[in-house]
């Protein structure tokens, strides 16, 4: 899992390397962070390796700047190791926002799609969505 984290990780990183050289060589403005997230949870834990962490530090970095009325932190419905796993899948991520600021009135927890929870490493999978 840890390596798939990591490999979503240079691939995002990359894309966004890619689309930074196109177009005219003017300077402009920094771009907009992202507003959707993924990271993977250790299997049957609540633990995110330090990549995943860092992605949600930067998701809670593009909360600050975007100032979105709701923060969604979609999970699974259903994981290895059960509720007590999911709900501290929740808390660990709330846990990293908490620390940069972020207004606890804002989180709200979905529930991940099917298509989501199919891929690879779904039951393990959390997304973080940033919505205007």
């Amino acid at each position: 899992m840890r390596r798939l984290a990591i490999a979503f990780f240079l691939i995002l990183t990359a894309g966004c390397s890619m689309m930074r050289g196109a177009g005219p060589a003017v300077r402009s403005a920094a771009p907009a962070p992202p507003d959707h997230y993924v990271v993977f949870f250790q299997p049957r834990t609540s633990e995110l390796a330090q990549e995943a962490q860092a992605i949600v530090r930067q998701a809670a970095v593009a909360a600050q700047q975007r100032k979105p009325s709701k923060i969604e932190i979609a999970v699974p419905p259903s994981v290895p190791g059960g509720a007590n796993v999911i709900e501290s899948r929740y808390t660990a991520i709330q846990n990293i926002f908490a620390s940069a600021g972020a207004a606890p009135g804002l989180y709200s927890r979905v529930v991940l799609s099917a298509d989501a929870v199919a891929l690879p490493g779904g039951t393990d999978r959390a997304e973080i969505r940033l919505i205007p």
